[in-house]
C-alpha cells in the first residue's frame, strides 16, 4: 500500500477534492492544530507579499512573492494558499485576492474588454463580493487572523466591511449549523458555527521612524519609538472598533476579538525588508566597487576575502535571494522587536489555554475549539463550498444577495440618486409635447431629458437608469402618440397619427393601427392636361397620384374627348397580341368619324429609335459630353431669327400621326416586348434600362383645338393666366413649296396659268412660303397662377391687346428654367413650375416634331423624357398641349425643388426640343 501524501502545502479550491477525501489518511490526522489566516492588502511593489513575514516563523522560505510563484490562480474565485507546520502544530492560510497587487494587475489584463465597456466599478463589484465571502469562510475556520495593512495607518473602510460580515454571519448561522451536524464535532462548535471568536492581529508593513533615525540614536531608542507607535495605533484601533460596535465585551457575540493584555499591532521597520532583489544586489555591488583613499585597491583583494567581509551583512539576503521580501539578520535576531515573537505568543496561548477575550463585570465562558487536522480538513472543504460557491438553496441565496447589496454602497447611492432624477427627466420630456409627433421631435425631447438627467444623476448606475429613461420615453411616444413618418413627394409630412394604408395588408404588427390615407393638408391649385379646367390638388404621396390620377380625374370633366397621344407604359397582364389590344383601346368616338384614321394610327404607334429629327444638346454637361445612354446624333441647323429656317433631314422612321402605313411590324414586336418587361419604380430617364417602361405615364399630349382657332390678338383663353401673359410666341419658318398646292394669302388655288413667249405652258417655280408656328412655355405656381415666358429670364407681358412683340427665338435656342419666380402677391415668394408646352402647328409642307428632355436637378441627375424612341411628330392644323410631370421621380426618390438658389439654374428644359421636317 502506497504511503499517504505528506500534506505540507495546498490550495483552495484547486485541492478541494483532495482535502475532503484524503484528509483522513494524513499522518498527523489526530494532531490538534492552531489555524492562522493572513488577509489584507499588499503594497504597489510586485516583489512583496502579505505572508512573507511568516517565513521568520518557519526559519525558511515557505511563502514567496506572487511574482515568483507558479500558482494556477482562479481570478473569478479567491484562492487560499495553505501550509501545515507539524512541528509547531500550526496551519497557515493565505488569502489571495484582488487586493494583492500582482493578482489585480493580472485580472485587469484579462478583463480589459470589460473595463473598456462597463467600467472599473462593474469589474470590481464581483471581485469585492468574492473577497467578502472568502473572509466569511476564514472567520469561521481560523483562530488567529493577521490583517496586513499596506501603510502605517489603519484603513477605516474595514469597519463597514466588518459590520457587514457580522450581519451576514448571523443570518447564515443556521445553515452553517446544519452543515456541521454531519460531522462529529462538539456542540459549542456546532451551535456557534466557528472554532472561536478569532483574534485579529494588525500588521503594518511600513514605518518611517527608522528612516528618520540619525547616527546619534541607538537601536534601543529606535525600538522604544516603534513600541510607542504600536501602542498608539492599538489604542486608536480599539476605540474605533468599540465605538462602531464591531467588538463588544462578550467576544462570542462579535465577529472577532482583540486581546486586552497582549500586543495585537506590529509595525515592520523598512530596513528589515528587501523590496527589490535587483536593487539590493546592485547597491551591494556598488558598495564593493567603491574605493576610498585609505583603503587598498579592490584588485588586491581576493574573492574569498570579499565574501568573508560581506558574509555577516549579506547572509540573510543571500539565503532569501528567491524571496520577494526577506528580513535581514539584524531584524530577525533582535528579541525586542521580532515578528516571530509577536506571533508566537498568540499561537502558544491558543495551543495551551485558548483565547478568552471577554471583558466586563459578568464574565462569560469563551467558546474555543482546537480541532484535529483531520476534522478541520473535512469541515473546511464543506464550508468553503458553502461560502464561496453559489448555492441553489433558496434560503441561503437571499443572504448572499444582501451581502452583495451591502458591499456595493456606491451602487446603492447611485441607484437612490438616479431613481429620484428619473421622474424629473420624464417630466422634462413630456413638457410641451404635441398630441402626435415624429421621431425627430421625440429624439429632440429625449436629448433634452438626457441633459437634465446628466445634471443630477451620479455614480455607476448612471448608464442603467439612462437606458431606463430612454425606454420610458420610447414607451410614451409609442403609446398612441406616434406621428406618421411618411413625407409627401413635395416634402410635406403626413399629419395623421401612425396608421396603415387602405391598400396595405393587415398583419399582427399593424392590426391595431387605424386605416386611412396619407395627408399633409396641403392643397395646391392646378390645371388639367389641356389647361382649360382648374382643380384643387391634394399633396401627393406617390407618383401615381402626382402625375396620373389627379389629371385623369380632371380629364373626365374636361378633355376626355380630345385627341390624345398615348405614351408607352407597362401593362401588368399583356395579351398575346399586345399591339392589337393597344389599337382597340384607342378606337375613335362615333361622333367624330373624321378622327378615326388618326386615332387608329395612334393606337398602333411605335415611336422611332432614330433621333435625327431633334436638335442636339450641346451644353448638357460642362465638358460638352452627352449622356452615355444617348447615341450620337447629327445636329441640324439652329434658328437665328424669324427669317432663318430650321430643317431636319427627312427620315422615314419619323411617324406622322394619322399615317397608318408608317407603323412597322418590327416596331410592333418591340412594343410587345416592352409590355412584357418589368416596370420602372420611377419615371423614364436617360439612365433607365432599355425596354423597361414606367407603370403609369407621367406625361400627356392632347390636341386642344384647331390651328385656326388661335388668335394672336386675344391669346390663350384659359383660367388662371395672369393679365397679359397668355400669348403664344410666333416661330416663322420659310420653306419653298408649290404655289399651286400651297397658294399665298388672297390667291385662289387653280388660277390662271401663265404662258411663255412661244405660247407654251410655263412650269411653276417654287415659291417661299412662310409657315407660322406658335409656341408657348407655361409656368404654374401652387396658387394656380399661370403665365408664359418669352425667354429664360422674362415673362410675357402685353399691356393691351396682343399680339406680343417678342418671337420664339429664345425658346428655341436656350435652355428654359424648370422653376421661375411667380409674380403673384405671396409672402412666401412662390416658385412656378414649367407644366405645359403649347405648339400650334399650321397646315403646310412642314411637319413639327418635339423631343422634350428635362433635367430636374444638378448633375449627376439623369435627364427625364417621355420615351427612348426619339421625337414625336405632331399632326398639322392643331394646337397641341404637352403636359409635363408634376413630380420627377427617380430610382431613389423624387427630385424636389432645390432649397439653394444657386442650384436653380441647373433645373432646366434642355434646348433642342422643337424641330421640323419637310413634307409633301
Amino acid at each position: 500500500m502506497a504511503a499517504p501524501r505528506k500534506l505540507e502545502k495546498f490550495c483552495f479550491p484547486q485541492d478541494l477534492q483532495y482535502i475532503g477525501t484524503r484528509g483522513q489518511g494524513h499522518s498527523a490526522s489526530s494532531q490538534k492544530v492552531c489555524v492562522v489566516a493572513v488577509v489584507g492588502k499588499t503594497g504597489l511593489n510586485a516583489h512583496t507579499g502579505k505572508a512573507t513575514p511568516l517565513n521568520q516563523v518557519f526559519d525558511k522560505q515557505i511563502f514567496q512573492s506572487l511574482a515568483q510563484q507558479d500558482l494556477n490562480i482562479d481570478t473569478e474565485m479567491c484562492t487560499i494558499e495553505g501550509h501545515l507546520d507539524e512541528s509547531q502544530q500550526v496551519l497557515f492560510l493565505h488569502l489571495l485576492s484582488g487586493y494583492d497587487t500582482y493578482i489585480l494587475a493580472d485580472m485587469c489584463e484579462k478583463a480589459s474588454d470589460t473595463l473598456n465597456t462597463k467600467g472599473y466599478n462593474t469589474f470590481w463589484q464581483q471581485e469585492d463580493h468574492q473577497h467578502a465571502r472568502a473572509l466569511l469562510f476564514l472567520f469561521s475556520v481560523s483562530h488567529i487572523i493577521m490583517l496586513v495593512n499596506a501603510g502605517q495607518s489603519f484603513d477605516v473602510s474595514y469597519v463597514r466591511l466588518f459590520r457587514t460580515l457580522d450581519s451576514i454571519r448571523q443570518k447564515l448561522l443556521p445553515s452553517v449549523t446544519d452543515i456541521l451536524k454531519a460531522f462529529p464535532v462538539s456542540k459549542d462548535w456546532m451551535m456557534s458555527g466557528r472554532l472561536c471568536s478569532p483574534r485579529v492581529l494588525f500588521v503594518f508593513d511600513k514605518c518611517t521612524i527608522a528612516e528618520e533615525r540619525g547616527e546619534d540614536r541607538s537601536r534601543g531608542q529606535e525600538i522604544a519609538s516603534i513600541k510607542k507607535l504600536q501602542h498608539a495605533i492599538e489604542d486608536q484601533i480599539y476605540r474605533v472598533l468599540r465605538k462602531s460596535r464591531v467588538i463588544t465585551n462578550i467576544s462570542n457575540n462579535s465577529l472577532f476579538a482583540v486581546p486586552a493584555n497582549q500586543e495585537f499591532v506590529f509595525v515592520q521597520t523598512p530596513h528589515g525588508v528587501m523590496e527589490d532583489p535587483a536593487s539590493f544586489y546592485m547597491n551591494l555591488l556598488k558598495d564593493n566597487c567603491t574605493v576610498t583613499r585609505d583603503s587598498e585597491s579592490p584588485r588586491t583583494r581576493s574573492y574569498q576575502m570579499l565574501r568573508r567581509c560581506n558574509m555577516n551583512n549579506n547572509s540573510s539576503a543571500a539565503n532569501n535571494s528567491s524571496s520577494t521580501s526577506a528580513v535581514s539578520h539584524r531584524s530577525s535576531s533582535s528579541g525586542s522587536h521580532s515578528f516571530k515573537e509577536f506571533l508566537t505568543q498568540h499561537i502558544e496561548l491558543a495551543l495551551t489555554k485558548g483565547f478568552n477575550d471577554n471583558v466586563g463585570r459578568n464574565p462569560v465562558p469563551a467558546l474555543f475549539e482546537l480541532p484535529t487536522i483531520n476534522m478541520w480538513l473535512r469541515v473546511a472543504s464543506k464550508l468553503y463550498e458553502f461560502f464561496t460557491i453559489d448555492q441553489k438553496d433558496t434560503k441561503v441565496r437571499p443572504h448572499f444577495n444582501t451581502l452583495k447589496s451591502l458591499l456595493e454602497i456606491d451602487t446603492r447611492f447611485s441607484d437612490g440618486r438616479c431613481s429620484k432624477v428619473i421622474p424629473v427627466a420624464e417630466t422634462t420630456y413630456q413638457e410641451g409635447l404635441p398630441k402626435h409627433y415624429t421621431r425627430a421631435v421625440h429624439l429632440a425631447k429625449l436629448s433634452q431629458a438626457k441633459r437634465v438627467f446628466a445634471q443630477h444623476a451620479r455614480g455607476p448606475a448612471f448608464d442603467k437608469y439612462l437606458q431606463q429613461l430612454e425606454e420610458e420615453c420610447e414607451k410614451i411616444w409609442k403609446n398612441g402618440r406616434q406621428l406618421c413618418e411618411h413625407v409627401s413627394l413635395t416634402g410635406s409630412p403626413c399629419i395623421h397619427e401612425l396608421h396603415r394604408l387602405p391598400s396595405s395588408e393587415e398583419t399582427p404588427e399593424n392590426g391595431h393601427l387605424p386605416v386611412k390615407s396619407h395627408s399633409s393638408q396641403v392643397k395646391t391649385r392646378a390645371a388639367c392636361n389641356c389647361g382649360q379646367k382648374q382643380g384643387d390638388r391634394d399633396d401627393p404621396f406617390d407618383q401615381k397620384s402626382a402625375n396620373y390620377t389627379f389629371y385623369q380625374n380632371l380629364e373626365r370633366q374636361c378633355c376626355e374627348k380630345l385627341q390624345h397621344h398615348h405614351f408607352p407604359a407597362y401593362h401588368a397582364a399583356p395579351q398575346e397580341d399586345a399591339t392589337a389590344q393597344a389599337s382597340a383601346e384607342d378606337v375613335p368616338r362615333q361622333d367624330n368619324p373624321s378622327l378615326e384614321p388618326v386615332i387608329a394610327a395612334l393606337g398602333n404607334l411605335s415611336l422611332p429609335h432614330s433621333s435625327e429629327q431633334s436638335l442636339e444638346v450641346d451644353d448638357l454637361f460642362p465638358t460638352g459630353e452627352r449622356l452615355s445612354q444617348q447615341p450620337s446624333q447629327p445636329q441640324p441647323p439652329l434658328l437665328e431669327g424669324n427669317s432663318t429656317s430650321q430643317q431636319v433631314p427627312e427620315d422615314p422612321a419619323i411617324v406622322e400621326i394619322g399615317t397608318v402605313s408608317s407603323v412597322k411590324t418590327s416596331d410592333r414586336e418591340g412594343l410587345t416586348e416592352k409590355l412584357n418587361a418589368d416596370f420602372l419604380t420611377g419615371m423614364l430617364h436617360s439612365c433607365s434600362p432599355p425596354g423597361v417602361l414606367p407603370k403609369y405615364p407621367a406625361w400627356s399630349l392632347v390636341c386642344l383645338a384647331t390651328y385656326s382657332s388661335y388668335s394672336p390678338v386675344t391669346g390663350i383663353d384659359q383660367p388662371g393666366f395672369m393679365h397679359g401673359s397668355n400669348y403664344l410666341l410666333p416661330w416663322d419658318i420659310l420653306v419653298k413649296g408649290d404655289r399651286e398646292k400651297w397658294p399665298a394669302i388672297n390667291e385662289a388655288p387653280g388660277g390662271k396659268k401663265g404662258k411663255n413667249k412661244r405660247g407654251q405652258k410655263s412650269i411653276p417655280e417654287p415659291a417661299e412660303i412662310n409657315m407660322k408656328v406658335y409656341l408657348g412655355l407655361e409656368y404654374e405656381c401652387p396658387r394656380g397662377h399661370r403665365f408664359f415666358c418669352s425667354g429664360p429670364e422674362k415673362i410675357i407681358k402685353v399691356p393691351g391687346s396682343g399680339p406680343p412683340k417678342d418671337n420664339a427665338n429664345k425658346l428655341l435656342s436656350n435652355d428654359m428654367p424648370l422653376y421661375f419666380p411667380c409674380h403673384c402677391r405671396s409672402s412666401k415668394g412662390l416658385m412656378a413650375q414649367l407644366m405645359r408646352i403649347y405648339i400650334a402647328t399650321p397646315e403646310g409642307p412642314t411637319n413639327i416634331s418635339i423631343n422634350p428632355r428635362i433635367q430636374p436637378a444638378p448633375l449627376p441627375c439623369p435627364v427625364f423624357m417621355p420615351s427612348h424612341d426619339g421625337a414625336i411628330v405632331l399632326p398639322q392644323g392643331g394646337i397641341w398641349v404637352l403636359r409635363l410631370p408634376y413630380v420627377y421621380m427617380g430610382d431613389h426618390g423624387p427630385y424636389r425643388i432645390p432649397t439653394e438658389a444657386n442650384n436653380l439654374p441647373a433645373c432646366r428644359l434642355l434646348k433642342g426640343m422643337f424641330a421640323y421636317t419637310h413634307g409633301e
